[in-house]
């Protein structure tokens, strides 16, 4: 009889080491199926990533974080705001650092953030040069900003610095920059500024707090309109990324 309540306690005991190690290693690496195109060209809609939260968060690497809005990976449909929702976004700026976007280009401390990176910006073209795209760069534009007929003579186009090299000799694509303010970013931080999704700043990274942007640079929810990620709602770092 004890022989087999030693046996037992010994099971029971294993089953709880096991369960711990369980959760210790999924608490340390998660799997996370990104549901938008907010980081394209550099991870897709519909992609599976590791995020570990052994990593500690730095400028270039994407994070995952909590917020309360709905262009997250874990809320995609939801079109209130959730409170716990999770983004991913690359990380673009951390405590101290000072940040200004001209014409679209991140400059963090007065150095170019964006020249390292592959991002698809929005481009305008003219009707006649829409033409000259092949369609299989058309449908690959579709998964993340597509192409837009602004009247009969323009469009408007996302590309990433590939299509760019690409087409360089075939058109000649102007960088479409965002200008309106009234729903424009930072009413987080001022109901009155005039900065717009293109051009704002010089501004200061307070203490404990982040700044993100999305790869996908006009069709993310980020922190021009989000706020600054705070430290303690940073959930991981995406691996290999």
């Amino acid at each position: 009889m004890k022989k087999k309540l030693i046996i037992t306690a010994a099971v029971f005991c294993s089953l709880l080491t096991v369960l711990w190690i369980v959760n210790l290693f999924t608490s340390m690496l998660q799997l996370y199926k990104i549901p938008t195109p907010s980081s394209e060209p550099n991870i897709k809609e519909g992609e599976r990533v590791f995020v570990s939260t052994l990593k500690d968060p730095a400028p270039y690497k994407f994070i995952v974080f909590t917020s309360e809005s709905a262009d997250s990976v874990c809320s995609i449909g939801i079109t209130e705001p959730q409170k716990g929702a999770r983004f991913l976004h690359r990380l673009s700026g951390v405590p101290g650092d000072i940040i200004e976007m001209k014409d679209g280009i991140l400059f963090v401390n007065n150095k170019n953030f964006d020249e390292k990176i592959n991002l698809n910006n929005q481009y305008m073209i003219s009707s006649a040069e829409s033409n000259l795209i092949d369609q299989e760069d058309m449908d690959a534009m579709e998964k993340s900003g597509g192409i837009y007929m602004i009247s009969k003579d323009s469009a408007l186009v996302t590309f990433d610095s590939v299509l760019i090299k690409k087409y360089s000799a075939k058109i000649k694509p102007a960088p479409y920059i965002l200008a309106h303010t009234e729903n424009g970013p930072f009413k987080w931080n001022n109901k009155d500024a005039y900065w717009t999704t293109d051009n704002f700043g010089p501004l200061k990274i307070p203490t404990g707090c982040y700044f993100v942007l999305g790869d996908n640079r006009h069709n993310a929810l980020d922190s021009r309109y989000i706020g600054f990620v705070k430290k303690e709602n940073i959930k991981g770092v995406v691996l290999n990324k």
